[in-house]
């Protein structure tokens, strides 16, 4: 973690299944004065200010150009502020009103819709990841290549660990849908 008087740079995981907890753990940052500036792969960027009880919501949407101006325009126009983007995960934040928790979905099915959308994209890429690793270990000529030899232990042991991390982010995903079915929270 990087800081200074007005910055403050934080290494953070995001999962998506932990949207509720991201939200607050970034409420609890700007109630002491930390608001989010910039986000990046596991990289926040804060800057520090009067501390201030602000509502941050996250929501993930693959936009084209045109309809990423509509989608920005609609959480404009009520009252959010689009903060941050990556990889596809908008990042809102809008002043707290007096006892009221402003939501960026109007219901369960547009949480649960959001998650269906993070775990299509998930199982979409399962197979192109799992033959692009594949390419990779068989090298250029159809058998491994003489410099992958060395570590091809090791890059087994990499493959599978992204697999079993990547297979339990389906699962963990698809337990959040149902646990939003359900009309539970984690």
């Amino acid at each position: 973690m990087a800081t200074d008087a007005t910055t403050r740079k934080v290494f953070h995981i995001f999962w998506a299944w932990q949207d509720e907890k991201e939200e607050t753990w970034l409420r609890e940052m700007a109630r002491e004065g930390w608001h989010l500036k910039r986000v990046g792969l596991f990289r926040y960027s804060f800057e520090g200010g009067k501390p201030a009880d602000v509502v941050y919501r996250v929501d993930y949407h693959n936009l084209s150009r045109r309809d990423r101006a509509e989608y920005l325009g609609i959480f404009r126009s009520a009252g959010w502020e689009h903060v941050s983007e990556v990889s596809n995960w908008h990042f809102f934040r809008t002043e707290a009103a007096a006892g009221a928790d402003p939501q960026i979905f109007s219901d369960i099915e547009s949480r649960v819709a959001m998650h269906k959308r993070v775990l299509a994209i998930l199982i979409v890429f399962l197979p192109i990841l799992n033959i692009g690793v594949m390419n990779l270990m068989r090298g250029p000529h159809g058998g491994r290549s003489a410099w992958l030899e060395n570590v091809f232990v090791v890059g087994t042991v990499l493959y599978v660990l992204i697999m079993l991390l990547w297979a339990y982010a389906i699962v963990r995903i698809a337990v959040r849908i149902r646990q939003l079915e359900r009309g539970r929270r984690s």
